[in-house]
């Protein structure tokens, strides 16, 4: 658990599995040279990602932010991503904490992408239900029109599967832009990576922890011009990336990592070049 937070929420760091994507398509215009150093890549150039969701619990509310790229999937899908997680992540890993599905009261998607938003809805026989039968799921009304009219850029990324149900069974909850979700926890609108992605923004006790998702998704990151080749837009993730770290630097807000296989969360302080790390959260330390 992090020290933060302690008389607000439980925290729960949920790890729900390990994938592989290009790490070209990762780094975007970053020589290889460079990026291998910190993310090497296998044969197939793809390099390993975490898919880190977070739990929190306040004892009436039990919140999981993500789920993980879930267990619909083809084998050829599996083997094109090389997903490595149990036959039923969420479940085994929630159980792991003390936790049923039923349990969860809200799912916040930062947004609908298949490795994000994959565990939303799971396949039993021919039917495919959402996961969390009592959870209203929370997801940011443009992210929600971009996925259900995709542009052909992102198309592959979203998977009627892992959210239509979601509507069909009344457990949708759309929010606008920059919306408080719950009390002390809001949505930051981006719109570099895809249209409406919201890094989640959780305060309390005078601290503040930020679920950045695609905006830093692994610390290599931090460095402002290393963006995504995934992102729609280049030009308004380095915008947008440049006035979140920046006041992550200045208020020391805790940044919490989805897909950086080895560090769970930093706080940063500005550096004459970029950003230095002056807090780590690691993957095999406890927290």
């Amino acid at each position: 658990m992090f020290s933060i937070f302690q008389n607000k929420w439980k925290i729960n760091v949920i790890e729900s599995g390990k994938f592989k994507l290009d790490g070209g398509a990762m780094m975007g215009s970053v020589p290889k040279v460079l990026w291998n150093k910190t993310n090497p890549s296998d044969d197939l150039n793809r390099i390993d990602l975490a898919m880190r969701c977070l739990l929190l619990d306040n004892g009436t509310d039990k919140i999981l932010i993500e789920t993980g790229i879930g267990n619909k999937n083809s084998k050829k899908f599996n083997d094109i991503f090389c997903i490595k997680q149990s036959n039923f992540p969420l479940k085994d890993k929630l159980e792991s904490c003390g936790y049923k599905l039923e349990d969860i009261t809200h799912v916040i998607l930062t947004h609908l992408h298949f490795d994000h938003a994959g565990g939303a809805t799971y396949k039993l026989n021919d039917k495919i239900l959402p996961t969390f039968p009592n959870a209203k799921y929370i997801i940011s009304k443009s992210n929600w029109e971009a996925a259900v009219k995709p542009n052909p850029k992102d198309r592959a990324s979203y998977l009627n599967e892992n959210f239509i149900p979601l509507k069909e069974f009344d457990q949708l909850v759309l929010v606008d832009d920059d919306e408080e979700i719950l009390e002390g926890i809001s949505g930051l609108a981006c719109y570099g990576h895809t249209t409406g992605q919201q890094i989640i923004k959780i305060s309390a006790e005078k601290e503040t922890l930020v679920f950045c998702s695609d905006l830093v998704p692994l610390k290599s990151h931090l460095k402002v011009p290393w963006i995504m080749g995934y992102d729609l837009n280049a030009m308004k993730t380095l915008e947008e990336k440049t006035l979140f770290l920046n006041e992550a630097a200045e208020k020391q807000w805790l940044l919490f990592f989805y897909h950086d296989p080895k560090t769970i969360a930093v706080k940063i302080k500005k550096s004459d070049k970029y950003f230095d790390i002056i807090q780590e959260y690691s993957v095999d330390e406890q927290y």
